[in-house]
């Protein structure tokens, strides 16, 4: 019989991230890191594989894509036999593996949770055996549940733990005017965390200090596209400035001069954009949503270097 370990070692950046959206902001995020290559296996294989991790992720309302990627989600695989074994017409490659899949955090080095499980497999070759074997999965097993729910309060006990910390370090960051690393540095805290509410505010007081810093920049673009006569354009930008920012009353006086240049449908729809600006809550709502995106941009464009993967066999 014959016995391959497949084991990855993973040198990961904390701020990879992929097809984030703002929308997953709040969530606990996992980052699923999947080996560039398996001996044997093909690039359909391991994205069959990741898709069943993917599915494992989300249908327990966790984010599939790591928002700081600090905590991640990799697999180890060891195929205990694989070998042809004659059929009917032709001969069947059969294949018994394990598969552990490993929750962690990359700051730490710390292992959250690990979930094992068998698998059996058979095709005409090694890759369709391997994909009939991921197929098995049952992303609903007791096992997979457990070691989802076992990560996530870890992950959640590890914020309530250092949520003072994460708001020491924010207001740091605020200091330094580097606004966009603090809302980052605050919107990695997930919504179940007991200080969540003053993440929130926080990262509204962040907001502020980075619309503050813009104003003048974006209200000389508004002045800019106002005297190219692009009126609605002008409007689209002083539309984007917070009222509580120390130029509003400028602000104010080129809303008025635009909005006498544009028609009465363009002025009807900067109106309704306006209105939050009158609902406190609604202005809450717009601020935070404004944030993660800021937050989602400001992780994107953070060095991504390629993870190094190390595959051991043993035979």
């Amino acid at each position: 019989m014959k016995k391959y370990f497949y084991t990855f070692f993973w040198c990961f950046s904390v701020f990879s991230i992929s097809a984030q959206s703002s929308n997953e902001v709040g969530k606990i995020a996992l980052s699923i890191v999947i080996p560039d290559n398996i001996e044997g296996l093909n690039s359909s294989n391991l994205s069959k594989l990741e898709t069943k991790i993917i599915q494992l992720v989300t249908q327990s309302g966790l984010a599939a894509n790591g928002y700081s990627s600090n905590f991640i989600i990799y697999p180890k695989l060891a195929i205990y036999d694989d070998k042809f074994v004659e059929g009917g017409m032709e001969d069947i490659f059969m294949l018994n593996c394990e598969l552990t899949l490993i929750l962690k955090q990359l700051d730490n080095n710390v292992i959250y949770s690990t979930s094992v499980t068998k698998l059996k497999g058979s095709g005409v070759d090694k890759q369709i055996a391997f994909n009939n074997a991921i197929s098995k999965i049952n992303s609903n097993s007791k096992e997979f549940v457990t070691f989802i729910e076992t990560g996530k309060q870890k992950i959640i006990d590890y914020y309530n733990l250092k949520c003072q910390d994460i708001i020491t370090k924010s207001e740091s960051l605020v200091k330094m005017q580097d606004y966009e690393g603090a809302i980052g540095l605050l919107m990695t805290v997930p919504e179940e965390v007991s200080c969540y509410n003053k993440i929130q505010q926080k990262t509204i007081e962040a907001y502020k200090a980075y619309q503050n810093q813009k104003c003048s920049t974006q209200l000389q673009e508004a002045k800019t596209t106002l005297a190219k006569n692009y009126y609605k354009d002008a409007l689209d930008i002083l539309s984007q400035i917070d009222p509580s920012t120390k130029c509003y009353k400028e602000v104010e006086a080129l809303i008025k001069k635009a909005e006498e240049k544009v028609d009465a449908k363009a002025k009807t729809q900067f109106a309704v954009r306006m209105k939050m600006y009158n609902d406190s809550i609604a202005l809450e709502k717009q601020r935070i949503q404004a944030a993660k995106e800021i937050a989602v941009e400001y992780y994107r464009n953070q060095p991504k270097p390629a993870p190094n993967n190390y595959l051991m066999i043993i035979k």
